[in-house]
């Protein structure tokens, strides 16, 4: 999950659950035995936050050796996964734990890892560019051609990612070049199978890969396509477009060493791409919110990155951009919670386009937001529905999409969620329906995934 998002949710997390859910969890990250200890005498051993990771999970992820060794002889389950089916063992290597790793793999309940976890661990080391934790996990026994459940071989994922040093060292250790797949796109979509009214995984291995992508889009005729994509915690803009017949290999077109930039988006004339950034305006320090930023297209590329301004920018954060037709654009902000409250509390709102300049947004009505979070609106072009992100108490999962179309009076109806069909026990999110109204695409699992758009119209009925 990008690192946005996952801040938002973290502190939700928090205010949500219980104030001894909340102190367990940073007891165990804090390291404090004894109070943990004591909290463990009104709080089951096996409980979980709400994305399903343990005391263990934390204990590992915050390198607390000692709350390790106190957890397992209170007998914790040692291999649990969480709702992403992270174990505290694929943790340790995703936060570079060596010594816990090192703890927890000669564990009964860890034995055999190699042909269990093996696959998983090696793509979590080399998504981490870290190779040591590669050649440590080959070393330990792991098949060095190993597939994940993308069939994606160890080379194959370091090729993709560019990571040439593991490569490299791969390859010297006898990895199987013939088993990294060579992917040749032609064709709408880049090249995909439509889907139908399921939802499918959008270009498996080569959009939506082992890394985490979110908020993508298409221009009118599809044949550009600009995602985002986490890298260690800080998100760039790729970019594929659709020359004589062939899709181009993805290529990065804004990144930063320092800033993220994501949740790309395109004016309806298609010359600016929109996204979102912590990049100060002036000096070089990050800012503590977000901003609503574009380029223009130039002969020489895109320019420069450029703030949207104070008509939309407050002192809060802006998320998330879409555009009507006539180019009043839809985001979400926080400007109006109150301070305490501004990673929790956004909600949508719209600033009409006049003469180029955008207007003084305003917040959509209750229909739709509410005290919580809502924000990753789309509106449809014509401005006849929205669908957004929403983290509510009914909701099905961390957060969920829903929809409200309007009314020909300019009211909304009530937002409704999306069900079952879209919505997971996960986090959905950054949703866009294609120009030509056929799929709506949206991001879930770390994953982009598309769907026939006439499930739409089950809920306008």
């Amino acid at each position: 999950m990008n690192t946005v998002r996952l801040t938002f949710l973290l502190f939700i997390t928090l205010l949500c659950c219980p104030v001894s859910a909340q102190s367990i969890f940073r007891t165990a990250c804090g390291g404090n035995q004894p109070r943990l200890d004591s909290l463990l005498t009104e709080t089951p051993l096996d409980t979980t936050d709400d994305r399903g990771r343990s005391l263990l999970h934390w204990a590992v992820a915050c390198n607390r050796s000692g709350i390790v060794d106190f957890l397992i002889a209170k007998g914790i389950a040692v291999n649990s996964g969480d709702d992403e089916m992270v174990t505290p063992l694929q943790m340790s290597v995703r936060f570079n734990r060596t010594g816990l790793f090192d703890l927890l793999r000669v564990l009964p309940e860890y034995k055999g890892w190699q042909t269990q976890y093996g696959a998983v661990l090696l793509e979590t080391a080399i998504l981490r560019k870290n190779p040591d934790f590669v050649k440590k996990l080959i070393e330990a026994g792991t098949d060095i051609d190993v597939r994940n459940n993308r069939g994606s071989t160890p080379l194959e994922i370091a090729e993709r990612i560019g990571a040439s040093d593991i490569a490299s060292w791969l390859l010297d250790q006898g990895a199987d070049k013939q088993l990294v797949r060579s992917f040749y796109l032609k064709g709408p979509y880049l090249g995909q199978k439509p889907p139908g009214m399921i939802p499918e995984l959008f270009a498996p291995n080569i959009i939506s890969t082992e890394e985490s992508e979110f908020g993508s889009v298409f221009n009118k005729d599809a044949s550009e396509f600009y995602y985002a994509v986490d890298v260690n915690g800080k998100n760039e803009i790729r970019f594929s477009s659709l020359v004589q017949g062939k899709w181009s290999k993805p290529e990065v077109i804004l990144s930063h060493e320092q800033y993220s930039y994501n949740d790309p988006f395109l004016s309806p004339d298609e010359q600016r791409l929109y996204f979102i950034s912590r990049r100060p305006v002036t000096g070089t320090e990050r800012m503590p919110f977000h901003d609503i930023w574009y380029v223009e297209r130039t002969t020489q590329g895109w320019s420069e990155p450029i703030n949207a301004g104070q008509n939309i920018n407050s002192e809060a954060s802006e998320f998330y951009i879409s555009f009507t037709h006539e180019g009043t654009m839809y985001f979400s902000s926080s400007v109006q919670a109150p301070e305490d409250q501004r990673r929790t509390d956004l909600d949508i709102y719209y600033a009409k386009s006049v003469n180029g300049q955008f207007q003084k947004p305003v917040r959509l009505d209750d229909s739709v937001n509410t005290p919580a979070y809502e924000a990753d609106v789309f509106v449809s072009p014509d401005e006849s529905y929205i669908i957004f992100c929403g983290i509510r108490e009914e909701g099905l999962g961390r957060g969920d999409l829903y929809i409200s179309f309007r009314n020909e009076d300019g009211s909304w109806t009530r937002a409704v969620n999306m069900g079952d069909k879209i919505n997971t026990k996960g986090y959905e999110y950054c949703p866009y329906v294609t120009s030509d109204g056929k799929y709506l695409f949206y991001t879930s699992q770390q994953d982009i995934y598309w769907v026939d758009a006439r499930i739409i119209e089950e809920f306008r009925k």
